[in-house]
């Protein structure tokens, strides 16, 4: 493992961390689509999800996962 994908690591439980322990009600999301920004509030199981779907997101980009049998 790379020093990289320890940090990456790192942060990532960092933010999940975070995540779990901020317990608002709701939570603002942007996204930028065609270079045009659009900004929404989510309740916070769907904030989790989005959140959880990020790490597992930077996961795969930054590793290996293919399963050895």
């Amino acid at each position: 493992m790379t020093q990289e994908q320890k940090e990456l690591l790192t942060y990532i439980h960092y933010t999940l961390a975070m995540n779990i322990n901020d317990k608002s009600k709701t939570y603002e999301h942007s996204v930028e689509e065609l270079g045009v920004a659009t900004t929404f509030e989510i309740d916070r199981e769907r904030h989790l999800e989005e959140v959880m779907r990020w790490a597992a997101q930077q996961i795969e980009k930054h590793f290996d996962m293919t399963i050895e049998q």
